[in-house]
């Protein structure tokens, strides 16, 4: 070699006895070949043979001749002074930095020597440390390249139920699935079709039938004591509430929801006591508007229940007053729809219960513990204060809450904070048995009204009126007040403009109070 031709490449040879001086990585270059290939002596090259050289612009070894280098230098070229795979990121979303990061130190090739195509490759997420292997390299670069995270392509930790679905961390059953919820990818064999056991959500408790990982993401898991079926009503949710509250400690008492006898006929809320090694049924229906038309059903059920030797207690809704059932006693009508009143029918349900328990000879101790727990339950109904945890029960939400409704949002904004906040996700926009506090946001005042009517009004008014009866123009007696003013103000001579200034009305107000008075 003619050391005057090639001398300045000098400062680009890599000199394998001082290797160890490098920023070279094994699983990032080939540090053997370029042990092997470099002399020890650079002006001993061939410059025509192919040798490892560091390439200017990105300092990583590449396999070049002295020829081929001082050619890219002098034409300038900046894509032919990168090494092979800088070209590859070059107007990419991510460096080679990042991407070496990436690349497992338990591959098999060092990432110079990987092809784009036919080579398998090892991942290392950035996120979980634990590796995934692809067939090729395209199929993870080609994501890379475009800005996305590796952690979408992770096949480790990150891709495992828990780290997809965190909620079900705490109600994954691993004694009995034998593996950690992290070790278990999520895909659509082990999240649609496989199933797998949870604890219960409310008692803790395992659940003995295994369910799919996806019904348990959108169905909370729950035992069969705690479970509240989809259409059921909130007056029987908040007393099997109660039911389960005070009776789901006790081994010897089964509660069940929903329980189907003979096919597809069921009671509503089912307790089976064992007691001296046999089973006493106490059942409960909660009829709803719907048994107006059921009436002969209702009857055949009654009588079920009398020939099986199951006490039945009957909730009736206010429109079922009017509607008898032949030689049957056990209800309690309802006389509105608030949820309030639920919080006597509770109480008469729970003494009715206690009555019932009495008759069963049971053994003194065993009575009177499970009678201190109905009492305790009794001095604490409160179907208002325990709103939230009742709804929770539910596993679907059918009906359209008020808060996914962008047309009303105006609406769930002024429901008080406190409101939103804790029974945002169970308010539905047909609400009407409960009142709602309300907070105006033209004059800050407070009212309560049911969901329902604050609805109704504002999608029926041209204006869509918000804010309390007051502001919105619903306020009869002030209303008559300020028609008056406007009358008194326009026989002064004022103009309809003047006195909705004056009022604090709009003038379209103002303007259909004057017809009304110039009509007379």
């Amino acid at each position: 070699m003619n050391k005057h031709n090639y001398h300045n490449l000098e400062q680009f040879y890599i000199y394998p006895q001082y290797i160890d001086t490098y920023p070279f990585k094994k699983h990032l270059h080939n540090i053997e070949a370029i042990v092997k290939t470099n002399p020890t002596d650079f002006f001993t090259l061939n410059p025509k043979t192919y040798y490892f050289f560091k390439m200017p612009l990105c300092g990583h070894p590449q396999k070049i001749s002295l020829v081929e280098l001082r050619k890219r230098i002098e034409t300038n070229d900046p894509l032919k002074l990168y090494c092979r795979i800088c070209k590859w990121l070059i107007n990419s979303g991510i460096t080679y930095e990042q991407l070496a990061k990436h690349y497992s130190v338990n591959n098999v090739r060092p990432l110079s020597d990987v092809h784009y195509r036919h080579h398998p490759v090892i991942f290392t997420c950035p996120d979980c440390g634990e590796d995934t292997p692809k067939r090729e390299m395209r199929w993870v670069l080609n994501h890379l390249k475009n800005g996305e995270s590796f952690t979408k392509h992770c096949r480790g930790k990150c891709n495992s139920i828990g780290m997809k679905h965190p909620k079900l961390v705490p109600f994954w059953d691993e004694k009995r699935n034998k593996i950690s919820i992290f070790q278990v990818p999520a895909n659509d064999d082990h999240l649609y079709h496989r199933k797998w056991y949870f604890l219960c959500a409310v008692c803790n408790q395992p659940i003995n039938t295994p369910t799919t990982a996806y019904n348990a993401v959108i169905n909370t898991p729950r035992c069969i004591r705690h479970k509240i079926k989809s259409g059921t009503s909130f007056a029987e949710m908040a007393i099997f509430f109660s039911f389960a509250r005070c009776l789901s400690a006790f081994p010897y008492i089964e509660l069940n929801h929903r329980y189907k006898y003979y096919r597809h006929r069921e009671f509503d809320i089912f307790v089976n006591v064992t007691c001296h090694d046999s089973h006493h049924f106490f059942a409960v229906e909660v009829d709803g508007i719907h048994h107006r038309n059921t009436a002969d059903k209702d009857e055949e059920k009654n009588q079920y229940a009398a020939e099986n030797m199951i006490h039945l207690e009957r909730v009736r809704d206010i429109e079922l007053a009017d509607v008898n059932l032949k030689n049957f006693n056990n209800m309690i009508q309802r006389k509105s729809r608030d949820k309030a009143e639920l919080n006597q029918i509770i109480t008469e349900l729970l003494n009715r219960f206690l009555r019932w328990l009495s008759a069963l000879n049971m053994e003194k101790d065993q009575f009177q513990e499970l009678k201190a727990a109905i009492i305790e339950e009794i001095q604490h109904v409160d179907v208002i204060k325990d709103e939230k945890a009742i709804w929770k029960q539910l596993n679907h939400l059918g009906k359209k809450l008020l808060k996914d409704d962008p047309k009303l949002k105006p609406i769930f904004e002024q429901l008080r904070e406190d409101v939103r906040r804790e029974l945002g996700d169970f308010i539905t926009v047909t609400e009407q048995d409960i009142k709602r506090p309300f907070v105006c946001s033209k004059c800050g005042s407070t009212w309560e009204q049911y969901v329902k009517a604050v609805v109704a009004n504002f999608r029926n008014s041209k204006r869509k009126a918000t804010g309390c009866p007051t502001c919105a123009n619903k306020n009869k007696e002030l209303n008559a007040k300020l028609k008056k003013e406007a009358f008194t103000l326009r026989k002064a001579g004022f103009t309809q403009k003047k006195i909705a200034e004056t009022l604090g009305k709009h003038p379209t107000t103002i303007s259909s109070w004057l017809k009304k008075f110039e009509a007379f």
